[in-house]
């Protein structure tokens, strides 16, 4: 029976690129069809599709199968631990010492035991999308999710035409395995027992015994070690295909690779925040909104760039990540409406609907945002106490929780409302509480001035409202 079909995993990669020569799409795809065809007839011929690094994978199998300590075959991918065991399983010492990696191969494919993954109705999988790239070729098996392109098989280009790496469905088709392990409650050790003993149609075979190479070579172990196959390729070929993509103005590519920059994986890509910044951009200005959080949120990182301009460039990406639902950038969006920066009119109505909106998007800290914004707006006859206070109320009720800054936005609806005897004694139990919360020295001392100034207010009758940027603040460094 099939027990090995071949999984296709979910990885971000683009999508077709205008500007490949087609023909070699189109001879990526029919070669692929052609070994779908083969393979799942059981045809060993269709190894004549599969590449060179195919074979010399299939010789490292076989090797392993003749030397491999359990600790070696513990360290392999599970679809590649079972191929050994098939091997184990199916071929004595003698016979395996005859088998080269084109004989392995054959071997697999006329037994059964690779196939290209099908349905009753379509037949093995298609490829939707190929990215062609030098030599390289990466494909797709389907349309793209919200955030995922479905990449499938990966393909070089020899001097008889365009052949698959078996190989590089490797990493996929195990990770498939042990989620199925793990969804079926069972121990990887007994799901491979139990795949091995359907592949054979005979019972389970007892890996303890499969473990035992058949020859125990020290130096061969060795060997085994210095030629262990770089797993990771495939995922090389496919940032080869993203950098294509995203230079072709692909936005989730852009969106993938940008990422990808951020982190420290210097196998795949080299960490560069700038470089990351302008892929991320412009994945934004093409409409991804994940993309536009990220990029409004790495040019809001460095407050000695603040200014009129440089608000303009982030405006479009908060608007963009907000209007998409983001939390986050609706809260910041709402500090743009707030202050009145790049260009917007200065609107505390306006703020306090995207802050209302953040709130309902699960952010926790915009209710305290609202209530300030009602209470302390600046803007003549856009003030609104009374709305102030009964949001505050629920904030009130859970007094004991509240953060140092909570308790200064109830101090100020409690004040924008004449009651300045709760609110100085709400101001003051948080200028008790900053120092527990700011530990940073310049900002618990900005802080603690500011609330103070506040508490003298209320002990004089007035209420606050709001005479300072917190942007132009961040700027000067006083945060």
């Amino acid at each position: 029976m099939r027990a090995m079909g071949l999984w296709l995993a979910l990885w971000a990669a683009p999508a077709l690129a205008a500007g490949d020569d087609l023909a070699e799409i189109n001879a990526v795809s029919r070669a692929w069809d052609r070994y779908a065809q083969l393979v799942n007839a059981d045809k060993p011929e269709s190894t004549d599709l599969l590449a060179a690094s195919s074979f010399a994978h299939f010789t490292f199998l076989r090797d392993a199968a003749l030397y491999a300590s359990a600790e070696q075959l513990r360290r392999l991918p599970s679809d590649d631990r079972v191929k050994v065991y098939l091997l184990r399983a199916t071929q004595d010492e003698a016979a395996l010492k005859k088998l080269d990696g084109v004989a392995v191969a054959r071997l697999f494919a006329g037994k059964g035991w690779i196939s290209v993954r099908s349905d009753e109705e379509n037949g093995p999988v298609s490829l939707t999308h190929v990215t062609v790239s030098g030599d390289h070729a990466v494909s797709e098996i389907g349309s793209p999710t919200e955030n995922n392109f479905q990449f499938g098989p990966d393909f070089v280009r020899e001097k008889d035409g365009w052949k698959y790496r078996l190989e590089s469905s490797t990493l996929e088709a195990s990770a498939a395995f042990d989620r199925s392990a793990t969804n079926a409650g069972v121990t990887n050790t007994q799901m491979t027992e139990f795949v091995l003993g359907r592949i054979l149609e005979a019972d389970p075979p007892r890996l303890a015994v499969l473990d035992r190479a058949p020859v125990d070579d020290a130096a061969a172990r060795i060997r085994l070690n210095e030629q262990w196959p770089d797993y990771d390729t495939v995922f090389r070929f496919r940032v080869e295909a993203l950098q294509r993509k995203a230079e072709a103005d692909d936005g989730l590519a852009q969106l993938a690779l940008g990422s990808m920059m951020l982190d420290d994986n210097p196998q795949y890509v080299q960490r560069d925040p700038e470089k990351a910044l302008e892929w991320l951009e412009r994945a934004s200005n093409n409409g991804n909104a994940r993309a536009a959080m990220y990029t409004a949120g790495l040019l809001m990182q460095d407050p000695s760039r603040f200014g009129d301009a440089h608000y303009r460039r982030v405006l479009p990406h908060l608007q963009r990540a907000a209007n998409a639902s983001n939390g986050m950038a609706m809260v910041e969006l709402s500090h743009f409406y707030a202050e009145g920066l790049a260009g917007l009119p200065r609107d505390c109505r306006q703020a306090a609907e995207w802050q209302a909106r953040a709130e309902e998007a699960g952010i926790g800290h915009a209710r305290n945002e609202q209530v300030w914004t009602l209470a302390t707006c600046p803007v003549p006859g856009q003030r609104d106490p009374a709305r102030a206070l009964e949001l505050a109320r629920f904030m009130m009720e859970r007094k004991d929780k509240l953060s140092p800054s909570e308790l200064d936005t109830v101090a100020a609806a409690l004040a924008a409302n004449g009651r300045f005897e709760e609110a100085i004694a709400y101001q003051t139990e948080a200028i008790g509480k900053v120092s527990g919360e700011i530990t940073e020295r310049k900002a618990q001392t900005a802080t603690i001035k500011r609330m103070r100034q506040r508490l003298n207010g209320y002990r004089k009758g007035q209420d606050y409202v709001l005479d300072y940027s917190v942007y132009n603040e961040a700027k000067e460094g006083k945060y």
